[in-house]
């Protein structure tokens, strides 16, 4: 056999929790009430670590059922509800969550997941009520096997509180959020010179040997969190999501999306290079009333972009001259089906809400919505009253090696990139557009409570 007949793909991948970090310590943040310290079989050692090992995405019937049976015992009938618009207070959230604290109290599932909200679509400020009111559709919910709170109608996992919080004291201050997953520049040089001396032709154990022994050249890669705690909820999704993106480009995951198949199945020999994706919000239109008193998110919220890089003798990566073909297309493929990918694959649907979140603190501070509404944030922005969910942080993964066979010489596919959120530039003053056909005015009035419900009630329908 040929020894140039091959291709080979290293991914550099690393995956993390995305159910809830472990409870305790008077933690009452806004996870998933439970002490799995990992998520869809995914290990995470002391030395940060992580090793995968999924259990299906999808839920079963008979789990379908149990959620539903959960949901039943725990949840009252009104938040048990499918809803197209439910509407969250950020002043009355606030006051719920300090009422629960001073009691000594956990907080609740309705606190933790948000009523049920799955999307932010509309903000509406009410400067009568002094309020900031979140809206889009809910569900009724319950953990699915991994601990992942999802809707039971739409199996769409729940925004969580405690993304909310640590947008609102990291990503509101960040000029960037996201995270990023590279080989090391040593390792990169070592792999350089191993594989200009071991190119040539050899039978097939010897190739399997050599595979081997590149992934040992490669070694660990390092894993880099900005703009939110590594340790957090929002941190390990926007990794476990980049890390999940590229096992299923290496034809290493199935997320079962017609028509999307892997980036290997698409190769063919020629040539070594890094193909970098990365995700960016990605949005249809961002929309506001006149006045400035009523904003909508329209559109799927994320996209894949792509990059071909190159790496010399000495490890340093550059950008290459051109894109291959096939590192284009298969960007432009994950963008086309990402929403059934979100469908089938709840961790993609979380990163969709991260943004959101990203957007929309970005947009309270930059249209100081806080001030207008003569309100003054507390619970929300005390790390000391309500931390975060703390959990482990991913800091390193090692190579990972997928192979086929193919025409033609072979390849050396590194796979690198991460998740890259600006919220400022998102919300600068031109981007949102005014269209009276969207009767932003109307629903607004609709979605303002004619009289405050009973009780400071924080959500309604």
């Amino acid at each position: 056999m040929n020894w140039r007949h091959w291709v080979w793909i290293f991914a550099i991948c690393l995956t993390a929790s995305t159910a809830a970090a472990q409870q305790g310590g008077g933690n009452n943040g806004g996870g998933n009430n439970n002490n799995n310290q990992n998520n869809n079989g995914i290990t995470i050692d002391a030395r940060g670590i992580v090793a995968p090992g999924f259990t299906a995405d999808h839920s079963s019937k008979l789990d379908k059922k149990r959620r539903q049976t959960l949901a039943k015992k725990s949840l009252a009938d009104d938040i048990n509800q499918v809803s197209e618009c439910r509407k969250v207070s950020l002043v009355a959230l606030e006051q719920a969550i300090a009422q629960s604290l001073d009691k000594g109290e956990k907080l609740g599932d309705d606190l933790r997941c948000l009523a049920g909200l799955q999307r932010v679509d509309y903000l509406f400020v009410d400067v009568d009520t002094k309020d900031l009111i979140l809206a889009g559709p809910a569900d009724g919910f319950a953990p699915d096997a991994a601990g992942r709170m999802r809707g039971l109608d739409s199996g769409r996992p729940t925004l969580l509180l405690d993304d909310l919080i640590v947008a609102w004291r990291y990503a509101m201050k960040s000029s960037q959020v996201g995270c990023s997953i590279d080989p090391r520049p040593a390792n990169l040089a070592a792999l350089q010179q191993y594989l200009a001396q071991n190119s040539s032709p050899a039978n097939a154990s010897v190739v399997e040997g050599r595979y081997k022994k590149m992934a040992e050249v490669l070694g660990m890669h390092d894993v880099r969190v900005e703009g939110v705690p590594g340790d957090s909820h929002f941190g390990r999704t926007l990794v476990e999501a980049d890390y999940r993106m590229k096992r299923i480009s290496l034809g290493l995951e199935n997320p079962g999306v017609k028509g999307l198949v892997s980036h290997l199945s698409m190769l063919k020999g020629g040539g070594n290079a890094i193909q970098r994706w990365w995700f960016v919000p990605l949005y249809d239109g961002l929309y506001c009333t006149e006045d400035r008193l009523a904003f909508q998110l329209v559109g799927q919220r994320a996209q894949l972009l792509s990059q071909n890089e190159l790496s010399n003798s000495s490890g340093e990566r550059s950008t290459a001259a051109t894109t291959r073909l096939t590192t284009e297309a298969w960007a432009k493929l994950f963008t086309e089906k990402f929403p059934q990918i979100a469908d089938e694959s709840p961790v993609f649907a979380e990163l969709q809400n991260l943004i959101d979140w990203c957007v929309l603190v970005a947009l309270i501070d930059r249209e100081r919505l806080v001030e207008k509404v003569g309100w003054t944030p507390g619970i929300l922005a005390d790390a000391e009253k309500l931390p975060h969910e703390a959990g482990p942080v991913p800091k390193e993964v090692p190579a990972m090696v997928n192979i086929k066979r193919a025409s033609g010489s072979s390849i050396v596919g590194l796979i690198a990139g991460g998740v890259t959120i600006r919220p400022g530039r998102m919300v600068r003053a031109d981007s949102f557009k005014t269209d009276p056909a969207l009767r932003l005015d109307s629903q607004r009035t609709e979605a303002l409570p004619k009289d405050r419900p009973t009780a400071q009630r924080w959500w309604w329908d």
